[in-house]
């Protein structure tokens, strides 16, 4: 598996790529976690390598994995009214370090994890596979994660993409291409995230 804490692989901002080579995913408002669910239950960070294990009490059913050990990447969401990822009602239960304030902040503001990458399996590090591979063992884990944690969906028409986040108020998309290692800590162009309030 790779070491973790890691930091995570960070899209570039640029204009919205298109061609066969990429695929897109909502850009999520919330914050970046990596979670590692191994023989010792779950373990999570921030992206600045912080344990948010504490901070997110609902992560602990990952352990439902068991006797699989995954490492995974993905973002702490709070959903407002309209079902929209809203940072602001996030931050209620965000660097929270008392478990038991963090019980209590998860029944009045709960949060949802949604996975878009898997990094390690069972063992086997797999931030050097491209994108493509990594998704499709991802997807082998998908009915088997707990409620509260969602893979992220995606979408092979960009623009139309776009065209939707901008309808419901979302944050923007990330666009990636299909052959992409992953390289924790890097800022890469493989990447790319555009915001719909650069294209109003």
């Amino acid at each position: 598996l790779p070491p973790v804490p890691l930091s995570p692989m960070k899209a570039t901002s640029g204009p919205l790529p298109t061609g066969d080579g990429w695929i897109y995913e909502v850009k999520w408002d919330g914050m970046r976690v990596i979670a590692e669910v191994g023989p010792d239950g779950v373990r999570a960070w921030s992206s600045r390598g912080l344990d948010a294990t504490a901070s997110f009490p609902e992560l602990a059913a990952l352990a439902s994995l068991a006797p699989v050990e995954a490492v995974l990447d993905g973002e702490v969401v709070a959903l407002d009214d309209e079902g929209r990822p809203s940072f602001g009602r996030l931050q209620h239960r965000m660097h929270v370090s008392s478990a038991v304030e963090a019980l209590r902040r998860s029944a009045e503001v709960p949060v949802a994890y949604v996975v878009f990458d898997l990094l390690g399996l069972n063992g086997h590090d797999l931030t050097g596979r491209p994108w493509h591979e990594r998704r499709r063992l991802l997807d082998q884990l998908a009915d088997d994660l707990p409620p509260g944690v969602d893979v992220a969906t995606v979408y092979d028409d960009g623009e139309d993409l776009l065209e939707a986040a901008r309808a419901r108020g979302l944050e923007g998309v990330v666009a990636k291409r299909r052959d992409a290692p992953y390289l924790p800590g890097a800022r890469v162009r493989t990447w790319v995230k555009v915001k719909v309030r650069l294209h109003d």
